[in-house]
């Protein structure tokens, strides 16, 4: 039988073994603290988005509703995910949404004479995957834009430059080779020497596949002109040693000295991206994502255009990333567009990095602890003025005080503006305390969080942050007796499981590559996961009302499983697929 992601056994994977610039800015949007709306063709006429305009997130166009069914799927297991977690035999579908679910003969006695009828033969439906959290074009520049370089072929120092040379040889003399890599057995990264051992004639950029730092080749240095007595950017590190670079750079402000001289990412590119990226995760059960890197305008409009023409079917919200104070200037130019597709959100920012530079309250094995990548005050000066559009606001946090300082900044703004359920967020919330658990039930914040994170770089992080440490990593259960929602989804490319069935494994089991479990206690079970995979992906989008679960008036986003994921043990659901995917009714994949 033909598969639509790796199969990837335990056994096989383990053996792959400036701040016053800014301020104008900032006043700018204060002062401003409007959006402009561009109408797509379902759209009404232009308006003006302030913060009492806002299009109610959980709302859609109010449609007559329809008596009867053009589409029944009977003989199945019906996981409706609603509150009683109740469970149907058949569904039953008016157009794009739900009319009913129930037994067979209450859901045919609900179809019209005409209607299609699918057998499901014992087969599992649940509601459509929502993956609140991946760099959805990004997953589609893998192979085109980035050549990876990744376990097995690779997994040390070594196996790299045996691999990164392969890569060149079809690369003229100066051409670039952009690329990203993981290696699991080995704890060091690659500096500069070790690229330019293979790699004398051609720039070459490599990242890490978490995305958060990366090393270039003397060849790019020169480019970029990095040198000596280049300083490093606030919030991030251009490492040197001996007063000399490395060609290590970490945080996205750091490695963004460096990639704004690499090829760019053309429109067109970003398209086609968007577009496989589509039909990959369609094939594994996703109705719905959000993308949390849209990294500048350009990318934003490539969704508007896809959008308007038709060619996206998965249910997409778009938040636009902050990355730089210059940024600031974009907040204004959003080109916003609201349909039943596609959607714009909010804001993402990152306040600190990934593992060696997690921003915590004591040390860390890594290589800087108290680094944030902006300027505090400045922080949270932005966050209010971003609060008072109305939109939604996500933050990056990796470290215990980068959660704190976001809490305070989300607190700060909301006590200064009373908004209801403003619903901002944490992305991975990987390191948190106990108290930081209290304050977001306190302010309704969602954690969006990864589980398979601790598949692949768990063992880091016990190095990283020692033992005492270890027991606040991804607190999910937690966070869910105390009455935080709790989305999970993939991160994707940051990690190469895009396919939920792996999130969903990763979120029962804590399983290291080395098969070390952590944080025991804090497993969820599967009907835990799949909350957190459907409804909690819904609602941390405003959606709730409308999407995450299979109730009358919803959409019709559901998912046929191969076999019943709630029968299987971790591993197989991990490698588990899925026969048919459908969003609004329709059917976007079918396994043949």
């Amino acid at each position: 039988m033909s598969r639509n992601h790796p199969r990837l056994s335990r056994r096989d994977f383990i053996k792959l073994v400036v701040v016053g610039a800014g301020g104008a800015l900032l006043a700018s949007c204060k002062r401003r603290g409007r959006l402009a709306v561009v109408p797509t063709p379902t759209s009404p006429p232009p308006t003006v988005l302030t913060p009492t305009t806002v299009p109610t997130p959980s709302t859609v166009p109010t449609l007559p509703a329809p008596t009867t069914a053009n589409l029944i799927l009977v003989n199945g297991r019906v996981m409706t995910m609603d509150a009683a977690n109740t469970v149907a035999q058949a569904v039953a579908i008016a157009g794009d949404r739900i009319l009913a679910t129930g037994s067979n003969d209450a859901v045919r006695a609900q179809a019209a004479p005409n209607a299609q009828e699918i057998d499901l033969n014992g087969r599992t439906i649940t509601p459509g995957l929502i993956d609140p959290h991946l760099h959805f074009r990004a997953v589609g520049l893998n192979n085109t834009y980035y050549t990876p370089f990744l376990p097995p072929d690779v997994k040390d120092v070594p196996s790299l430059q045996y691999a990164l040379a392969d890569a060149l040889k079809g690369k003229r003399p100066g051409e670039w080779l952009m690329g990203y890599y993981m290696i699991l057995s080995d704890k060091s990264v690659p500096t500069k020497e070790d690229l330019d051992a293979v790699s004398p004639e051609n720039p070459v950029f490599i990242m890490h596949i978490g995305g958060h730092w990366g090393t270039a080749n003397s060849v790019a240095l020169q480019i970029a002109d990095i040198t000596s007595s280049t300083p490093s950017p606030q919030g991030g590190i251009i490492e040197k040693k001996n007063g000399e670079p490395t060609g290590v750079f970490y945080n996205h402000r750091a490695m963004d000295v460096l990639r704004r001289f690499a090829p760019p990412i053309t429109a067109d590119l970003v398209k086609q991206s968007i577009l496989a990226t589509q039909t990959l995760l369609a094939s594994c059960g996703v109705t719905s994502f959000h993308d949390n890197n849209i990294r500048d305008l350009d990318d934003l409009r490539a969704y508007q255009e896809l959008s308007q023409e038709g060619q996206l079917f998965l249910r997409n919200d778009l938040y636009l990333t902050l990355e730089w104070p210059a940024d600031l200037k974009k907040v204004d130019q959003v080109a916003q567009i609201q349909n039943e597709v596609t959607r714009f959100r909010g804001f993402k920012f990152l306040i600190d990095g990934q593992g060696p530079t997690a921003y915590c309250h004591r040390p860390h094995n890594g290589v800087e602890w108290r680094l944030t990548t902006w300027d505090p005050k400045m922080f949270k000066d932005t966050i209010r003025s971003l609060h008072d559009t109305g939109l939604q606001i996500c933050v990056h946090c990796i470290g215990d005080a980068a959660a704190d300082l976001t809490l305070e900044a989300y607190e700060a703004a909301m006590n200064a503006n009373p908004r209801s359920d403003p619903r901002h967020r944490l992305e991975h919330a990987l390191l948190t305390t106990a108290q930081a658990t209290q304050k977001m039930k306190d302010l309704g914040v969602v954690v969006s969080t990864q589980p398979a994170f601790i598949y692949l770089f768990g063992e880091g992080w016990n190095y990283l942050f020692g033992a005492e440490r270890m027991e606040r990593i991804m607190v999910t259960q937690e966070w869910i007796r105390s009455g935080v929602h709790v989305a999970i989804g993939s991160d994707a490319p940051s990690t190469p499981f895009y396919h939920p069935q792996a999130t969903l494994a990763g979120a029962m089991t804590r399983y290291t590559f080395k098969r070390n479990t952590i944080g025991t206690d804090q497993r969820l079970s599967f009907a835990e996961a799949l909350r957190a995979h459907t409804y909690e992906g819904a609602y941390s989008g405003h959606q709730e009302n409308v999407k995450g679960t299979l109730e009358t008036g919803k959409f019709a986003d559901l998912v046929v499983w191969t076999t019943d994921p709630s029968t299987l043990s971790p591993e197989d659901l991990f490698n588990s697929t899925v026969d048919l995917t459908m969003v609004g009714g329709k059917i976007v994949f079918k396994r043949t």
